[in-house]
């Protein structure tokens, strides 16, 4: 194919546009993927909680600072019709003190009877231990950093002995202060601001076939000095506080888009090189009777082709190192369709590459051929 001759004409400027083009996606993708891996972390435990609602104090910004609201809300929502369970948590910054007498800070949180909102994998134990007196759970992300290697290894808060008995998989944090999992009883003996008739929040499970926005609003209208939210309002809520209100997810949003601008730059000069070193081929074609219709074509298969070769080389690079960072702190994900969006994205880019640098096609004379 003609289109395809010109472009391996040139090998060595061929392989640098594919590889620029790949790792501009790869960036574009890597920042989106800490985008979409941040939001994933910062609502995982209300997406994984088995809750319709939450109930709150008033102006809670986010999951992590939520703050005491009177126990006896558990009770008052539990008989608004609608309503099939609700049970409280607790969650409280604490400080955490390793065996070797270093001190961290961790997210504390207290779960209820039956463990609403608490580890969904876990490695050792089961989350029901954490109702033995003095017992946590960690998660194996954040075992090194809070001086634990196994089951049964001991530590302090604020003084009051503390015992790991289970490890959790894949709970990971914004704050990169770890969470720690307790009972309810066991967390006011670590965090002494919360007393006997104070929790954080009330989580609430509709019964079957109610509809949770009506049961939220019912809740509402029964319970004072509260906010009361979706379990889906909530995860907004939350991650429109650390992504927005922060400045971070702007920040990455930016440096994607950046990312994605420069890919249109360089798939534009690596175009225009490769069609001002062939105008003479594209005259002599144009004078054989192509059409400019079918010189544009073959501008726009050779953006197309460096498109797809570098797109598909950086989406293999991406997901390689999104496995690698599976076991990390921050990891790297995406959803099919926010990936698709930016191939999309990207693949327009270079149609609009391929456009400006129609400009010479579009003036070419055929006489030129014919001169000296």
């Amino acid at each position: 194919m003609i289109s395809f001759q010109m472009l391996v004409h040139n090998q060595a400027r061929l392989i640098a546009t594919v590889f620029a083009i790949a790792i501009l996606f790869f960036l574009s993708a890597a920042q989106v993927g800490l985008l979409v891996g941040w939001c994933g972390t910062t609502s995982a435990i209300i997406r994984h909680a088995d809750a319709d609602i939450w109930v709150m104090a008033k102006q809670t910004p986010a999951f992590d600072y939520g703050t005491a609201i009177p126990r006896s809300r558990i009770y008052q929502v539990r008989t608004v019709p609608g309503v099939k369970w609700a049970e409280g948590m607790i969650i409280a910054w604490n400080t955490w003190q390793r065996p070797d007498g270093r001190r961290i800070n961790i997210e504390l949180i207290g779960l209820d009877t039956s463990c609403i909102g608490g580890p969904w994998d876990m490695v050792a134990g089961v989350v029901q231990q954490i109702h033995r007196p003095e017992s946590v759970i960690v998660d194996e992300l954040f075992m090194e950093q809070l001086g634990v290697a196994a089951v049964g290894d001991e530590c302090e808060m604020y003084g009051t002995h503390a015992r790991v008995e289970g490890i959790s998989r894949g709970i990971r944090t914004f704050t990169a202060s770890p969470f720690v999992f307790t009972s309810l009883k066991s967390a006011r003996r670590y965090d002494k601001r919360y007393s006997d008739a104070e929790v954080t929040y009330v989580l609430v499970r509709c019964g079957s076939g109610q509809d949770p926005q009506a049961v939220r609003d019912a809740i509402r209208n029964a319970v004072p000095h509260v906010d009361v939210l979706t379990s889906s309002e909530f995860v907004v809520k939350t991650v429109s506080y650390w992504m927005l209100e922060t400045g971070i997810g702007i920040t990455v949003v930016v440096t994607a888009i950046l990312g994605l601008m420069v890919s249109v730059v360089i798939t534009y000069q690596s175009l225009f090189a490769i069609t001002n070193e062939n105008l003479g081929n594209y005259a002599t074609l144009f004078a054989i009777g192509f059409g400019r219709l079918k010189l544009v074509s073959i501008v726009v298969f050779q953006a197309m082709f460096l498109g797809v070769v570098g797109i598909s080389l950086g989406s293999i690079l991406f997901f390689y190192v999104a496995n690698l960072s599976r076991k990390t702190p921050i990891p790297l994900e995406m959803t099919p369709a926010v990936f698709f969006a930016i191939a999309v994205i990207s693949l327009v880019n270079c149609f609009v590459a391929s456009l400006v640098s129609m400009r010479s096609i579009l003036s070419i004379d055929p006489v030129t051929v014919f001169r000296a």
